[in-house]
């Protein structure tokens, strides 16, 4: 039987502890979006100057939180292990004022490290579901949709169902619309002129983002790579190496 690869769950200790009996070989993450919550809360209590004020200097609260939830932000979104150090002294020193706060802030850390940062968390297949904010909105839409907690089955699958096939009718809508309306910037690009009406324009963008990504470092020097660079409708780069 093929276990699940990621779970996914907020820092409750007896979900948490399950999960790990009954998942083992599971790679456990939590919810970095309530972990930054529970932070960001603590900051707003912990993190305040005397009297508003700073070497004599007036510092709004509001601006201190802003400065540490985006040094923690860093820190939690770090792409390497190096980086993530090198985060955590500038957080550190951030929070240098606030020693209280501070501890609270790296106890919660070390327990749930390995768990929301992308510098460990990026080695596992997760697909971008590093939080639980899309389970929790679709419980909310079935709530909705039961009206209460006490219908028979028979009613309860009807009233999914239902559900079901609205959000799958709005999804080929907005997919409809989007691929059939194409934007100004991609009009009468020669590029771009096959793809209007066959694909999305998420697809789009991302299309055009590698496009300006190879322009800024494909190479044009032959004489440095020893390749001729083409331009052609089915390809805007191409490289024929001899």
């Amino acid at each position: 039987m093929n276990m699940p690869k990621v779970i996914v769950t907020d820092r409750d200790m007896s979900l948490m502890k399950a999960d790990g009996n009954v998942f083992p070989e599971s790679y456990a993450m939590n919810c970095y979006f309530h972990v930054q919550a529970n932070v960001k809360q603590r900051c707003i209590l912990d993190c305040k100057y005397p009297l508003g004020k700073k070497d004599g200097k007036e510092v709004k609260p509001r601006d201190i939180v802003k400065k540490i939830m985006r040094a923690w932000k860093t820190m939690v979104e770090s792409p390497t292990q190096e980086l993530y150090a090198n985060a955590l002294v500038e957080f550190q020193d951030v929070c240098s004022d606030f020693p209280l706060f501070l501890k609270y802030a790296m106890t919660t850390l070390n327990e749930v490290k390995e768990k929301i940062v992308r510098a460990w968390t990026d080695h596992v297949l997760h697909l971008g579901c590093r939080t639980t904010n899309r389970v929790e909105s679709a419980h909310a839409l079935v709530k909705k949709y039961l009206d209460n907690s006490v219908g028979d089955l028979g009613t309860c699958w009807e009233k999914i169902h239902d559900m079901l096939v609205l959000q799958f009718t709005a999804i080929q809508t907005t997919f409809g619309q989007s691929v059939t309306v194409l934007e100004h910037r991609f009009k009468d690009v020669t590029f771009y002129s096959g793809l209007g009406g066959h694909v999305s324009r998420w697809a789009l963008d991302n299309i055009a983002l590698e496009e300006s990504r190879c322009r800024e470092t494909v190479c044009t020097d032959k004489e440095i790579c020893g390749c001729v660079q083409r331009t052609s409708y089915e390809l805007p780069f191409a490289c024929q190496f001899y």
